[in-house]
C-alpha cells in the first residue's frame, strides 16, 4: 500500500464521510480502536490537532461548520478546566494553575507521548 500525503488523506476522509453512513463510521471506529496502541495514539493526536484548529480563531467559519468551531472551543475549554483542577489535586496553587495552563497553553495533543 502507497502512504498517502496529507492532503490526499484529508481527501479520502472528507469522501468516506460525504455519504453518511453510520455503519461505515462504525466500522471505521471499531477498526482503529484494533491498531496497535501507540499507532493509536499518534491518530488520536493527529485528531486532536484538527479539533485544535477547528477551535482557533484562524480557521474560516460560515453557517455550515460555525457550530462545529463553537463546539471545538467548548471542548478545549472544558479541557483547560480539567488540567487547573488536576494541578490542583496535585498541590498547585489555584492562581498558579491557571497561570500555567494560561502561560503555556493546554492543548490536548501536547499532552499525548511519544514512543
Amino acid at each position: 500500500m502507497s502512504k498517502l500525503t496529507g492532503k490526499e488523506l484529508a481527501n479520502e476522509l472528507t469522501n468516506f464521510v460525504n455519504g453518511y453512513n453510520q455503519d461505515n463510521h462504525t466500522e471505521f471506529i471499531d477498526a482503529f480502536c484494533r491498531e496497535h496502541r501507540t499507532l493509536q495514539q499518534s491518530g488520536l493526536r493527529l485528531i486532536f490537532k484538527l479539533i485544535e484548529r477547528v477551535a482557533s480563531e484562524e480557521y474560516t467559519t460560515d453557517a455550515r461548520n460555525e457550530t462545529s468551531h463553537k463546539v471545538a472551543k467548548q471542548m478545549l475549554d472544558g479541557f483547560k478546566v480539567e488540567v487547573i483542577k488536576q494541578y490542583i489535586s496535585e498541590g498547585t496553587s489555584e492562581d498558579r494553575a491557571k497561570g500555567y495552563v494560561e502561560e503555556y497553553g493546554s492543548l490536548p495533543h501536547s499532552y499525548l507521548g511519544t514512543i
